[in-house]
């Protein structure tokens, strides 16, 4: 994480050479986070976009001891969580089942990593919102629990509970998802989400 306070307050200050360095450092890690929180690759990238020009309107109502890393990563929270919630309601009222996995993406071979890219992405959508978000946080994107408190604003306590419970919920989701063939193999696939599961 990055505390930067002479780049803040050239943020601050409107330097657009800053701006475009940070967009630098930053566009990437979290278009890759909201793809892996959202499982759409276009929407993430429309969120990044939407998170950076918040970041340009809000930067001057922050103090300058920003923890600048933490309060991006927190707008980016706050648009994937909306995201989600939204979509989460459109599918509420159209009733969508859990069974809607198509069986016929489940080929065995060297397709089993997109197999399982697709079961994890569909375990993490049967969670919260918000336990999906930490899950990626800590084993996406390997922030620590202090560093998840700052981003979800609750006690790095708080959030180390919220980790191990939604890993617990994260097993027992994946675990129904597995095809029943692949039963002999469910303890290898059973794990939590880690960095390139997009």
């Amino acid at each position: 994480m990055v505390t930067d306070v002479q780049g803040v307050e050239r943020l601050r200050a409107r330097d657009a050479q800053a701006f475009r360095s940070l967009i630098e450092r930053l566009e990437q890690p979290i278009t890759g986070y909201l793809h892996r929180l959202v499982g759409d690759r276009e929407v993430a990238l429309d969120l990044a976009q939407d998170t950076f020009v918040q970041v340009y309107k809000e930067i001057d109502k922050t103090s300058e001891d920003l923890a600048l890393d933490a309060w991006i990563y927190r707008i980016a929270t706050n648009y994937g969580l909306r995201y989600l919630n939204r979509k989460r309601l459109k599918q509420f009222v159209r009733l969508e089942s859990r069974e809607d996995f198509d069986q016929s993406l489940a080929v065995a071979g060297p397709e089993d990593q997109a197999e399982t890219r697709i079961l994890v992405h569909q375990a993490l959508n049967m969670l919260k919102p918000i336990d999906a978000a930490v899950l990626q946080l800590h084993y996406g994107d390997n922030f620590t629990y202090e560093e998840i408190a700052q981003v979800v604003n609750m006690s790095a306590e708080a959030v180390r509970k919220r980790v191990a419970r939604s890993v617990e919920k994260f097993r027992e989701v994946y675990g129904e998802k597995m095809p029943s063939t692949k039963t002999n193999h469910a303890g290898a696939q059973r794990r939590e989400p880690k960095r390139g599961d997009a």
